[in-house]
């Protein structure tokens, strides 16, 4: 188990810290270790995830970037050996939902680590990535390059995360970090204008497979049980409930 160490060391020497952490795990990884590689994330989130979360840290606006930068790059390392385990089996691809909730993971791990590596950048991100460039090229060998279902949304205004004003209004940027926070422009009775079938999509979870087109009797076809649209954001698992943040990391 990880040891752990006081959080103001982790904020005063956030990125040396974060380094020996993903060297320990790297190692690991290496001895494919994965039940203890996933023990050493799952470790750094409980500790320094209910701590971000409870919002009476003494730290300033930067170490709560920092920290969070840091939680988010943990939980993307933590999918990472989730997706390991599961490719394990020569035989995962052959079955429908496992192969659906890969593709899924594979999107998570890949746009948390996207968003970590502004700040976490080394053998470990570098590792990582080369993988998934991997799985999604097996994906692409075995199942295509795939098709995409992307919704068009209407809203009466969007509203910024932040500040909570009119988006076209306020100073904040979307995508950028604020007091440990990203911002983001949340819709306001938001209303499905239409759906698109694309082969860039701006969420590739939204994939359909095979399996999810059907015929009809009339000899056209319909798409069952695919996605259109997804609440996926890199720091999602820090909004959850205490309860349900612990359930979510197993």
């Amino acid at each position: 188990m990880m040891s752990s160490s006081p959080l103001s060391t982790v904020i005063r020497d956030v990125k040396g810290y974060a380094s020996d952490l993903a060297e320990s795990w790297l190692d690991l990884m290496k001895k494919k270790q994965y039940n203890e590689a996933v023990q050493l994330c799952i470790d750094f989130l409980e500790n320094y995830g209910s701590a971000f979360k409870s919002r009476t840290l003494e730290i300033d606006e930067e170490g709560y970037n920092k920290l969070l930068i840091l939680l988010v790059f943990f939980k993307g390392l933590h999918e990472y050996v989730q997706l390991c385990q599961i490719t394990n089996d020569r035989n995962w691809y052959k079955d429908h939902t496992t192969v659906e909730n890969v593709w899924i993971k594979l999107c998570d791990c890949r746009e948390r680590l996207q968003f970590s590596s502004q700040y976490c950048q080394g053998e470990v991100i570098d590792r990582v990535f080369s993988d998934l460039d991997g799985l999604e090229e097996f994906f692409c060998n075995v199942f295509g390059e795939g098709s995409y279902l992307s919704p068009g949304i209407v809203a009466d205004v969007s509203l910024c995360s932040i500040c909570n004003q009119d988006c076209r209004a306020c100073s904040h940027v979307a995508g950028r970090l604020y007091n440990g926070k990203i911002c983001f422009y949340q819709p306001i009775n938001p209303q499905l204008n239409h759906v698109a079938l694309v082969k860039t999509p701006k969420d590739l979870r939204c994939r359909i497979w095979s399996w999810h087109i059907k015929d009809n009797e009339d000899e056209s076809i319909r798409i069952d049980s695919a996605c259109i649209l997804t609440s996926f954001r890199v720091d999602d698992f820090l909004q959850d409930s205490e309860t349900k943040f612990h359930e979510n990391l197993y």
